[in-house]
């Protein structure tokens, strides 16, 4: 038997504590501006919006967990493919099969039969569905008007799917509320790595210093997954060597199997054009340490004419850079040369070997 790991489940990244965890605020807002008003017969929806690790989806999981007069149902938007499916799996998870071909009317009466509690539906990872599927995000969103069921809904990404909306498309769709989880201090970093060791470690398995040196490393990307996958890592180290302790020598190690900057929900939030974009930069930095503009031109018109796509315009180009920029995919500097039209925009990336990157992009796109 080991001396390191007790309970090894609160070392997934994916597992939803009994206590929450420094998002205690968050969750309140999200039952104060969301699980009430539903309670009460008042439709009411939310986009939440956040790096990957900043705990969207612990929270959202622990609040359908809590007591409340309302039915929960959770769904990963990237394995649904559409909005009707989802809530067709909906129905399901209530014991009512129904086709998906069906119209919106016919599957609202016979959600509204299948239960009498007002439903919160929660969408995770939900901005490609947002791009692709905007009539269903309108039937969903406006659920409460045009087919008198109560309901509400959570709907999560990493970037704010307003952005990627027309003012047009965002009054069509009615009101709604957004909520951004920002990135974790390393104070709070260092209180999810104690309360994960506490309740996963034997006594005496993890100090107060290499949870501080956990913190540290994490508190870049202020990502509460990294700080859990690094401990994980390090704890299932320190077990293979027998060691009754974990040791920074091992919390060095495990941080440098991982790379969190580059998560596959990140990917898989990225619309074709900008897959393609960002395999683009990518190709040109794995032969140069940087690339410039116009040094990327000629390789997205090449993926873009192989994926039989119309190559896009400069001003396409630089809004899918911006988002890569906003999503900490890329980084950017510029270098001026003294006169207002010399500044030239170099692209870089510091944080991932850009040949794995390209694995992941085209595992995506095939």
């Amino acid at each position: 038997m080991g001396h390191i790991v007790k309970t090894p489940e609160p070392l997934e990244s994916s597992y939803v504590p009994v206590s929450l965890v420094n998002r205690r605020e968050q969750l309140e807002a999200l039952r104060e501006g969301v699980v009430f008003p539903v309670e009460n017969g008042v439709s009411s929806n939310m986009f939440i919006y956040g790096q990957s690790g900043t705990g969207k989806t612990v929270t959202l999981k622990f609040l359908s967990g809590l007591e409340s007069g309302c039915f929960f149902h959770y769904e990963n938007a990237i394995s649904a493919g559409s909005f009707k499916r989802i809530v067709v799996n909906l129905l399901n998870s209530l014991g009512k099969q129904i086709s998906e071909k069906l119209p919106y009317d016919s599957i609202f009466r016979s959600l509204k039969r299948s239960t009498e509690k007002p439903i919160i539906l929660i969408i995770d990872e939900c901005l490609n569905l947002v791009k692709t599927d905007p009539d269903g995000l309108y039937n969903l969103l406006r659920a409460a008007e045009i087919y008198d069921i109560h309901m509400g809904m959570l709907l999560a990404s990493v970037d704010n799917p307003a952005l990627h909306m027309a003012s047009r498309e965002i009054r069509r769709l009615g009101i709604f509320n957004e909520m951004k989880f920002h990135k974790y201090s390393t104070e709070d970093l260092y209180e999810i790595v104690e309360d994960r060791g506490r309740i996963s470690l034997f006594d005496g398995a993890l100090t107060p210093e290499i949870i501080e040196g956990i913190a540290s490393i994490s508190s870049r990307s202020g990502s509460a997954r990294m700080a859990i996958e690094i401990l994980q890592k390090a704890a299932f180290m320190s077990e293979y060597e027998n060691s009754r302790s974990i040791t920074m020598e091992n919390v060095r190690r495990a941080s440098s199997m991982i790379n969190p900057y580059i998560t596959q929900s990140k990917l898989m939030e990225l619309d074709m054009k900008e897959l393609l974009i960002l395999l683009s930069l990518c190709q040109v930095l794995e032969k140069n340490g940087e690339a410039t503009m116009d040094g990327i031109t000629d390789q997205i018109r090449i993926n873009f004419e192989a994926g039989h796509q119309d190559p896009p315009d400069v001003s396409l180009i630089y809004r899918a850079i911006r988002h890569l920029e906003s999503l900490d995919i890329v980084e950017s500097s510029r270098e001026s040369s003294g006169r207002s039209t010399g500044v030239k925009k170099r692209f870089f990336m510091n944080d991932v070997p850009v040949s794995i990157l390209i694995e992941k992009i085209y595992e995506i796109i095939e």
